[in-house]
């Protein structure tokens, strides 16, 4: 088991320990991946991940730690995996009082699913300094506007939102100065990609499904703006609300 290097736990198995519990997880200290365990957070849990000092990519469903306040956490501690570079979490839990982020700055790639989040805490997100990926899910966040803030998100170069109910996107190129492609899919109330998009450099590919046909035009018009311009913009727009 100390070889063991990459495991994947099939049908979300559920990982709860009490304290002081021993399990199979002490003897997989070399860990490198870990695919789809359920864990419900506790003191246990998190002792045996601040040994799996080699993990890289983390994938699993999480519920929320009860703290001694009665206060639900939607969120591990996970800042001391300083080798983790992907992580992808569903969260599967009652939705309490907004939560910090504790990330590793180390993190390249970021999923998450159904936290139901408020916009304003995604700052946390935006200042991580290596972030180049991120997936917001299945109502990740929740709210009609997201206004972005400067100095963050500066390396972030694929981003996707899907199945969110948001309707403004307030942003320029400067808020996502690297940005290469945006996948937007199922976000039926998004009027239009940010007119500051305009000026981006970098922008290459842009894909929307299930739209608004004002976001379609939206999409259309940056195209159009980015090609006066000298830059290719590929768009891909498949299946409209009126198409079902």
């Amino acid at each position: 088991m100390e070889k063991l290097r990459h495991l994947h736990v099939k049908n979300y198995a559920t990982i709860t320990l009490q304290d002081g519990e021993s399990t199979i997880f002490s003897k997989v200290l070399n860990l490198v991946s870990l695919s789809y365990p359920y864990l419900i957070y506790g003191i246990g849990i998190e002792n045996i991940m601040r040994r799996l000092v080699k993990l890289r990519k983390l994938r699993c469903v999480f519920s929320e730690l009860r703290d001694d306040t009665g206060k639900y956490n939607q969120f591990p501690i996970m800042n001391f995996l300083t080798e983790l570079e992907s992580l992808n979490i569903l969260y599967s839990g009652r939705i309490g009082l907004p939560c910090k982020f504790d990330f590793p700055l180390n993190l390249r790639k970021l999923t998450l699913s159904k936290f139901r989040l408020p916009w304003d805490c995604i700052s946390d997100i935006g200042r991580l300094p290596n972030l180049e990926v991120l997936k917001l899910l299945s109502k990740a966040f929740e709210g009609k506007v997201w206004e972005m803030k400067e100095g963050e998100f500066l390396k972030l170069k694929f981003l996707k939102l899907d199945s969110l109910n948001l309707s403004e996107w307030k942003a320029c190129s400067d808020h996502l100065p690297q940005l290469q492609h945006l996948i937007l899919q199922s976000c039926r109330q998004l009027k239009e990609v940010p007119s500051g998009f305009g000026d981006s450099s970098t922008l290459e590919m842009i894909e929307v499904q299930m739209y608004t046909s004002s976001l379609a035009e939206s999409v259309r018009r940056l195209q159009e703006e980015l090609e006066d311009m000298g830059n290719e913009l590929k768009v891909l727009v498949e299946f409209s609300d009126t198409d079902f």
